[in-house]
C-alpha cells in the first residue's frame, strides 16, 4: 500500500482528531502542519528517510525548537493514525533559558493578536516588524540590516564579537517580506524605513507597539522588544499580507 499524504487521508486525520475532541485551533493547527510536511514532499511517498530530511529541513528554515517540535509532533501523530509508526521521529529537547522564564511572558495568543490587529489597522510595517523580530535571530539593531538585498540573497549578514554571521530568511517570512516591500515600492536597501527613507528607530517601535496593544487589547507591559523576542509559538500566524496579493 502506498504511503502518499492523499487529501482523504488527511480528511481521516482531520476526523480522528475530532473524534478525540480536540479544540478547534489544534484541528487546525495539526492539519495546516501535515498540509506543510506534504508540500515538502512534493508528490514523493512518506518514508523514515523522508520524514528525517523534513525534520533537517525544519531546522534550515530557520524556526525554533518549539515551532519544529511543533511540525513533528503532528508528524507523528499523522503517522500514529495512517499506522505508519516506524516512520516516526524523535524530537529534539528544547532548552529553557532561565533568565526568560522568570519573566513575564506574552502568550503566543497574544501575540498573534498583535500581528492581526496591526495588519488589519493598516500596520503592516509594524506587523512584519515585530513577526521579524520573533522568528529570527536578529536583535532591534539588526533591523537596518534586513534589506531588499539581503532578502534576494535569503540571509542576512551581522557583526557579533567581530565575527560575521548569517542568519537565513524563513521561507514563509520571506514570502510576506516580498509582498510586503513590493507594495511599498522598495528595490533596494533597508526594508524597514520612514518616510525620509531612514531606518524605524528603536524609541519609535516602542511608541508604536504600546500603542498596538491598546488596541489589540494586550496588556500594554507586554509591548516591548524584549517580549516579542521571546514569545514561543507552535505555528508561524501567516496573515500573509493577503489584502495585497
Amino acid at each position: 500500500m502506498s504511503t502518499h499524504i492523499t487529501k482523504n487521508r488527511i480528511l481521516d486525520f482531520t476526523v480522528s482528531l475530532q473524534v478525540q475532541h480536540r479544540s478547534p485551533n489544534t484541528i487546525t493547527s495539526y492539519t495546516t502542519n501535515i498540509q506543510k510536511l506534504e508540500l515538502f514532499l512534493g508528490g514523493s511517498e512518506l518514508t523514515k528517510e523522508q520524514m528525517l530530511s523534513y525534520k533537517q529541513w525544519l531546522y534550515s528554515q530557520g524556526f525554533k525548537q518549539r515551532t519544529i517540535n511543533a511540525y513533528l509532533a503532528a508528524a507523528n501523530y499523522f503517522c500514529d493514525v495512517m499506522g505508519w509508526t516506524e516512520m516516526k521521529v524523535a524530537l529534539d529537547p528544547v532548552i529553557e533559558d532561565n533568565t526568560v522564564q522568570n519573566k513575564k511572558q506574552i502568550s503566543s495568543a497574544s501575540y498573534k493578536k498583535l500581528v492581526y490587529t496591526a495588519i488589519q489597522n493598516d500596520k503592516e510595517r509594524l506587523a512584519m516588524m515585530v513577526q521579524v523580530l520573533c522568528h529570527m535571530d536578529l536583535r532591534f539593531c539588526e533591523l537596518e540590516k534586513l534589506t531588499a538585498e539581503a532578502l534576494e540573497a535569503g540571509f542576512v549578514e551581522v557583526t557579533r564579537k567581530n565575527k560575521q554571521k548569517k542568519i537565513k530568511i524563513p521561507d514563509i517570512l520571506a514570502k510576506d517580506l516580498y509582498t510586503y516591500i513590493k507594495h511599498e515600492h522598495i528595490t533596494s536597501g533597508v526594508i524597514f524605513r520612514t518616510s525620509k527613507g531612514l531606518p524605524v528607530d528603536r524609541s519609535n517601535f516602542r511608541k508604536d507597539i504600546k500603542k498596538l496593544c491598546i488596541l489589540a487589547d494586550v496588556e500594554e507591559e507586554l509591548g516591548s522588544i524584549q517580549h516579542v523576542k521571546h514569545v514561543v509559538l507552535d505555528e508561524y500566524p501567516y496573515y500573509g499580507l493577503k489584502k495585497w496579493e
